[in-house]
């Protein structure tokens, strides 16, 4: 005889609907009288099978259901343990059903957020109200009444999922699924993400019932070694618990069930064992990651710090070790794993930790660090991610600093992730003091570990073809004839986006063609996962692939896509998104607050959402919360919104940006057929930039991918002529201050300030500057058009030389590393004659194939300086070092470089025609070499040249089209020679026969 829950109730007029609002405390009365009935019928705790009751119901009666039977179970395990105690069996068989439920419960919610295509079918009315399933139904028996034997219930809490009670479970769950319209595959994986989970919610239902589950603390690690007391039967029970403790060690297990993007599997499913490079400055060879960060436990001196670009797996990684020190390191190790994006900057750094917790203000992170706890290895994840604030650089340093003091007490493990340069940019003299560690590219190895992962949740054939592809276009080997896609392939981000994109027929050769241009192939991978992910833009690219059955919810199908979208076009939700994402990058922070829930269906692939009003994001609340059409959950009023990862949302954000850029080409006719732009005036024209640009620093990958969204996606629509010439316009109109006077920045002020961005005017109209010099440097050099950001020097209304100068002394005020950008990524190439650029350091800078002709480069550092191929005739380098510079194939046609430093100056067909060296520094190599180039050693010389040249007619000139190609064939100059002191012209500068000249001799023939 078993006890039936449901009915009990039914019998006493009690209905489930009726209940969900009772209180804890009615809940425990309906508990008791519950018990006293049993005793009546001399029922036992194995008699009660919640789980059972649950699965033989169908989807729509559980979700309404399933919380009231779940805490009314607990309440029977409280109520049954205070008339006697439980012994160990029936405290398993109890606690593992109440586990069991939550976890199910969390992957229903999960299931019902992504949309997943089985519920439509599983939420079908049906006539009876129990499922009629034989199978289901023959499981169902294996579970109730229960015969759980105390070496059973051992064998349960040793293993967990691994047991046959579990097994039994899992087994009865798959066929409950499939009852209910879910393919068996697919069943099976998600009842294997439920049991990834299953040990953390064993551990809160056992922390949450220490005195009734006694018997079980055990084996699930509750209490510290100084609590931990042995009773007159042998068991070990805590004298206390730590209640919010052991709920957020639970939580770091719970989080193990949260789906991978919008997949049926989670992270722990695929995830791989990572290796890295110990960064010690010798040559190190790779080792297992986890095996090396464990061993800095024994290190509490020093910060460890793991490194890699975004997508190497960081954050994964923090997540798996997290989950894994909480099961089997602890009570020796607690971990706590905050993100560094979810901190407030507090007064000291315990504060500043304690905000990105997720629990309230009461529990206080200092009382977890108190001698008389666990020593804890704090995880802090993002230091690339910190939050702004209005002295960042500042803030930064010193929460640096901080970590190194507070590691120097040697009580607990600083582990610290970011991105590889992000330490060195804030802090680069802490490097030789933290041991540090780089994520490598997978290896053959690991790539073939993360194939059979692949297979095993996918399936056999889709992992094999994937693996092909990938091996005949060459992928895997050590010099691919595309690296860039091979970079990408051994990446666990890009390798699985990839493979989303394979298993649905969007990775063909089409891919290849691309290859080794880095961002216009990651424009593609992100525009064809938006195309699998919405079913828009339409293409010829139709997957033609037979969709087996049972293997469908491997494949995104039209009903998958109709569920996301609802009853709206794929336009509306691409426009929700990229008003979200202008939103998060506007924020200049990694996630912002939404007062009201979005008005579509937002992909989960993109975006996260969770519950506002905390303090940071648990553990278990990675997963979005997205609105759900007559969902049974709660949906919160005040969210919080981030990307669900962050290369994902660089590509938000730069199709959001160029959609925002293309806007400024638009026109519109009026009634009269007059046409207009949308944005027409100046002044509206400033207000949009200021309004998109002002936020921050465009990142270089934003910026690359914004302009290479350009480029494929409005052929029809859009034209660079237009938007050069209107960002132009408005790049003279900032050179001059008038969008500043104008009051236009202070309105885009109020604006960011909305979204908590703590930015000052004075930064909002720098970084509009240099976002702007960023994107026009940008298109110049993908479409090959002038930019002159000076102006040219023969429109003096329109001439500002020195503008380049201002802008990098304001870049150098807000991030010297900022100015480093300019100088070494977006000045190759563009057109700075007449430039001033005067008593600055422009070091290591790239000016290659850059025009400087007429340029005022006086006491200018170079060192080090590319300038090949650069134009500097006529420019002004008197006292200029140039020690260690690339000046090869560079025109210094009349350049005056007296004084300069050329100490190991490359010179190979450089043109010294007219150039004067007078006091320069140079060996005496170089020097015979400048000399037989033309150059001058006489200052005399070089002014009576400057003097006669200035006589000559205008009219005699011949102006080289291209300014930075000295030896086009029609470039003609005048060659000084020198037969003893005298100085001669040449008359004849329209000669185009053989000259014997030096001139000639080098040069004629180019």
């Amino acid at each position: 005889m078993t006890l039936s829950i449901r009915h009990w109730l039914a019998e006493h007029q009690l209905t489930i609907s009726s209940t969900p609002d009772l209180t804890v405390e009615q809940l425990a009365g309906v508990a008791y009288r519950i018990v006293q009935d049993m005793e009546v019928k001399s029922l036992i705790p194995l008699d009660i099978c919640t789980l059972s009751e649950v699965l033989e119901l169908p989807l729509y009666t559980v979700e309404q259901e399933i919380t009231v039977l779940t805490l009314l179970t607990e309440s029977l395990l409280r109520s049954l343990s205070q008339k006697k105690a439980l012994k160990r069996n029936e405290g398993t068989w109890l606690a593992f059903q109440i586990a069991y439920l939550q976890a199910l419960q969390q992957v229903l919610h999960q299931e019902a957020i992504l949309y997943k295509p089985w519920l439509n079918r599983a939420k079908i009315p049906s006539r009876t109200p129990v499922l009629q399933d034989i199978q289901l139904q023959g499981l169902l028996k294996t579970l109730s009444p229960g015969k759980l034997t105390d070496t059973q219930a051992e064998q349960a809490l040793s293993l967990v999922a691994d047991s046959l009670l579990v097994q039994q479970m899992n087994y009865a769950s798959v066929a409950w699924f499939v009852a209910n319209g879910a393919e068996e595959v697919e069943a099976k994986l998600l009842i294997q993400r439920l049991t990834h989970s299953l040990p953390g919610y064993l551990l809160a239902v056992i922390a949450q019932n220490a005195l009734p589950l006694a018997q079980l603390q055990k084996f699930f690690r509750l209490g510290t070694p100084g609590n931990i007391n042995v009773t007159e039967l042998g068991t070990t029970v805590a004298d206390k618990i730590d209640l919010q403790r052991e709920n957020y060690r639970a939580s770091l297990q719970q989080s193990l069930n949260t789906p991978l993007f919008m997949e049926s599997f989670v992270l722990k499913d695929i995830y791989i064992p990572l290796a890295g490079t110990p960064q010690t400055g010798n040559d190190e060879s790779p080792v297992d990651l986890k095996t090396w960060v464990q061993k800095q436990l024994n290190d509490l001196e020093t910060v460890t710090v793991i490194e890699s670009e975004a997508g190497y797996g960081k954050t994964s990684f923090c997540q798996m070790w997290a989950a894994e020190v909480a099961r089997e390191l602890y009570p020796s190790w607690m971990p706590i794993l905050i993100r560094l994006r979810d901190i407030k900057y507090n007064h000291n750094l315990i504060e500043t930790l304690n905000s990105g917790l997720p629990f309230q203000t009461h529990n206080h992170l200092a009382t977890w660090l108190d001698e008389n706890h666990p020593r804890c290895v704090l995880l802090l994840d993002g230091l690339d991610e910190l939050p702004p604030a209005i002295h960042s650089k500042r803030i930064k340093a010193s929460f640096i600093q901080q970590l190194t003091e507070f590691q120097a007490q040697s009580q607990h493990k600083i582990i610290l992730t970011s991105r590889s340069r992000t330490l060195r940019e804030i802090a680069p003299e802490i490097l030789l003091q933290w041991r540090r560690i780089k994520i490598e590219p997978l290896s053959t190895n690991e790539l073939k570990q993360w194939f059979q992962q692949w297979a095993l949740i996918q399936s056999l054939p889709v992992a094999q073809n994937f693996f092909t592809f990938l091996k005949q276009a060459g992928l895997f080997a050590s010099k691919s004839k595309f690296p860039q896609l091979s970079i990408l392939v051994h990446q666990p981000l890009m390798l699985y986006l990839l493979g989303v994109l394979h298993r649905d027929g969007l990775l063909d050769d089409g891919i290849l063609q691309l290859a080794n241009n880095h961002h216009s192939l990651l424009w593609e991978i992100h525009h064809r996962l938006q195309q699998w992910l919405l079913g828009y833009p339409l293409t010829s690219n139709i997957n033609t692939t037979l969709q087996r059955s049972g293997l469908a919810h491997i494949h995104r199908t039209p009903e998958a896509i109709a569920n996301l979208l609802g009853n709206h076009p794929p336009q509306a939700v691409i426009e929700q998104i990229q008003t979200l994402s202008l939103k998060i990058l506007h924020s200049d922070r990694h996630q912002i607050t939404l007062e009201s829930a979005p008005s579509v269906n937002l992909p989960t692939f993109y975006f996260r959402i969770r519950q506002a009003g905390g303090r940071g994001q648990g553990a278990g609340e990675i997963l979005a919360q997205c609105p759900i059409p007559n969902a049974p959950f709660p949906m919160p009023h005040s969210q919080c919104i981030e990307f669900s990862h962050p290369r994902v949302g660089r590509y938000l954000c730069a199709k959001a940006v160029a959609h925002q850029l293309a806007m400024l080409t638009h026109r519109q006719r009026d009634i009269y057929g007059t046409e207009s732009f949308v944005i027409d005036s100046p002044s509206d024209v400033a207000q949009h930039v200021y309004n998109l640009l002002g936020y921050g620093v465009l990142t270089q990958e934003v910026t690359e991918l914004a302009i290479a969204s350009l480029r494929p996606q409005f052929q029809h629509l859009f034209s660079w002529e237009v938007l050069i010439q209107r960002l132009q316009s408005f790049w003279y109109g900032y050179c001059q201050g008038r969008w500043l006077d104008a009051g236009i920045a202070h309105t885009a002020l109020s604006y960011f300030h909305t979204l908590q961005n703590p930015l000052n005017v004075e930064h909002l109209n720098t970084y509009v500057g240099i976002n702007v010099f960023f994107l026009l440097a940008e298109i110049h050099r993908q479409i090959q058009v002038p930019f002159a950001p000076c102006g040219h020097p023969s429109h003096t209304t329109d001439f500002y030389p020195e503008a380049l100068l201002m802008l990098l002394a304001k870049a150098m005020l807000l991030d010297i590393h900022v100015r480093q950008r300019i100088c070494t990524k977006s000045l190759a190439g563009i057109d700075l004659s007449g430039a001033s650029l005067s008593h600055i350091t422009l070091a290591g800078a790239n000016l290659q194939g850059t025009n400087l002709t007429n340029a005022a480069l006086i006491d200018t550092n170079l060192t080090g300086v590319n300038l090949k191929g650069a134009n500097l005739s006529d420019a002004n380098l008197t006292n200029a070092n140039l020690t260690a510079a690339n000046l090869r194939y560079v025109n210094l046609t009349n350049t005056n470089l007296i004084n300069a430093n050329l100490t190991n100056v490359s010179l190979e067909n450089t043109n010294f025609t007219n150039a004067c060296l007078s006091d320069a520094i140079l060996s005496a190599e170089d020097k015979e070499t400048a000399k037989f180039s033309g150059a001058l050693f006489s200052l005399e010389q070089f002014h009576a040249l400057k003097f006669l040249l200035s006589q000559q007619s205008k009219s005699y000139l011949t102006t080289n089209k291209d300014q930075t190609q000295f030896w086009d064939d029609n470039y003609n100059i005048g060659t000084i020679e020198s037969l003893e002191g005298e100085l001669i012209l040449s008359t004849n500068f329209n000669d185009n026969g053989d000259d014997e000249t030096i001139f000639n001799e080098q040069f004629g023939n180019y």
